[in-house]
């Protein structure tokens, strides 16, 4: 097998599961979220095999996640009615942009590597051993975690140490799916000259961080999380403010492979999912949204970290495990309770409950040590404008997202604003719970972090474009 037949497997893979959703997600949209949710497919198969087996098999893992997708899309075609020729189509051209990607990313070999990168790839050759997670480093299993290192460990059918592919495959599908977002949020709500000018400007601004597209190539977890999180965010506000609720299906996946991809993972998917909670989502989105996230956080932190990770077996608030159950445990039955008719008085303010409350908590963390968020702030700014080569993305950025948050009137607003909020004060309360103020320079966990909220700022901006207090398209809404 060939790079690009792992590619071409992968997105094939995503593509027959998503036919079970056709109903709500269109053909075009399922070509971007193939490849995506195709990996996450295959990231949780490795999952299950290194829990329960102790060992991966790449060859086996992509062959059971293909396998998996192709009996989930047989079904829903024997009872749906087959393929429409739009369907086929899209389906090609997902299969195409991956195979061309993947030859393109082994020909020119724009890999970036540091040393970061090597305990990734290390890690991959651990895990296909006898005893993977056993073999692992233990304080990697929880730094690190298992969602790249098991992509990356499929570079052995290929006699490589690592697929070239991978990050320009995510970074390739994750820019179609924000074209198509921008191109399809945007329909109807402004002239057909208007909105090209909109869409274009949003896409050039993506593309021109320098950051962003740096982490199409670079061996790391970035463009994979920067993906996930605009599926699951997106996808979520489809399913609720739109009523596409099989759009909760992609987005649900998405939130949950994240947990094997990030340490700080659980806290991101606790503020999406009591966003969740709080919104007038119906109980298959929450349902759809939640048991991936209960499966994966189950076998990986209840039954993988808590035997093999160095401290995995603590029990206090502040254990990276012990803490990462009680918040996904947490949202998850917030998000379930809260569907319930009776709980809906006072369920609809619990996201705005959940910001002042990690504000507040940040707040506290401040007082406690001022210095660590003094060095943070100084260290950020100096990242922003100069030293973390984002150029001036994130400084007209965050000028743009300060207005947005004044005037949008977005349709169930605070689907988006309480996670773009949330997700800034997580930002400011990350160094105090890893033990460390953020620094100056590129490689700083700190700076790449922020390419993980990019994208769903950039969306997030632009629904508040057509969708604010001084436009035709604002209306009654739920906003922040």
């Amino acid at each position: 097998m060939t790079e690009v037949g792992i590619a071409v497997a992968l997105t094939i893979s995503g593509s027959a599961l998503l036919t079970v959703v056709r109903r709500d997600v269109t053909a075009a949209a399922r070509c971007w979220l193939s490849l995506p949710i195709g990996a996450a497919l295959y990231a949780i198969v490795a999952l299950v095999s290194l829990v329960i087996v102790g060992t991966l098999d790449p060859a086996i893992a992509l062959l059971v996640a293909l396998g998996l997708g192709l009996v989930v899309a047989g079904i829903t075609l024997v009872k749906g009615g087959g393929l429409q020729r739009e369907d086929l189509l899209w389906i090609l051209t997902g299969v195409g942009v991956a195979a061309l990607t993947a030859i393109a990313a082994r020909q020119w070999h724009l890999t970036r590597l540091t040393p970061d990168s090597l305990r990734y790839l290390l890690a991959s050759n651990d895990l296909v051993l006898a005893e993977g997670l056993r073999e692992m480093n233990a304080v990697d299993l929880v730094t690190r975690q298992i969602g790249l290192p098991a992509l990356h460990s499929m570079s052995d059918l290929v006699g490589r140490r690592y697929l070239a592919s991978l990050g320009p495959l995510f970074g390739a599908f994750g820019l179609g799916l924000f074209v198509w977002l921008a191109v399809d949020l945007t329909r109807g709500a402004l002239s057909r000259r208007n909105r090209m000018v909109l869409v274009a400007t949003a896409t050039l601004f993506l593309l021109s961080s320098n950051r962003l597209v740096y982490d199409s190539f670079y061996i790391n977890t970035h463009i994979q999380t920067a993906s996930y999180l605009l599926i699951a965010v997106a996808g979520t506000w489809l399913a609720v403010s739109r009523g596409l609720s099989r759009w909760a299906v992609p987005s649900g996946l998405a939130l949950a492979v994240t947990l094997l991809f990030r340490p700080e993972a659980p806290l991101v998917v606790a503020i999406v999912l009591v966003t969740v909670a709080a919104s007038r989502a119906n109980m298959t989105v929450r349902l759809a949204m939640t048991l991936p996230t209960l499966a994966v956080s189950a076998f990986w932190y209840g039954l993988g970290l808590w035997r093999h990770a160095a401290g995995g077996d603590e029990i206090s608030p502040t254990a990276p495990v012990f803490g990462s159950l009680v918040a996904i445990g947490l949202a998850i039955a917030l998000c379930l309770v809260c569907g319930a008719q009776r709980a809906r008085p006072w369920a609809r303010w619990l996201d705005l409950a959940g910001v002042v409350g990690l504000a507040l908590l940040l707040v506290f963390y401040v007082a406690t040590d001022p210095a660590v968020f003094g060095t943070s702030i100084e260290s950020t700014v100096r990242n922003l404008v100069r030293d973390g080569f984002w150029l001036l993305t994130w400084v007209a950025a965050i000028a743009l997202l300060l207005v947005a948050l004044l005037v949008e009137s977005i349709p169930d607003g605070r689907m988006w604003t309480i996670p773009v909020i949330g997700f800034a004060l997580l930002y400011w309360a990350l160094p105090y719970i890893r033990e460390g103020a953020w620094r100056v320079g590129s490689g700083d966990s700190g700076n790449r972090i922020l390419a993980h909220y990019l994208a769903v700022t950039v969306v997030f901006l632009v629904l508040a474009a057509i969708h604010n207090r001084g436009s035709a398209s604002g209306g009654q809404t739920e906003s922040m």
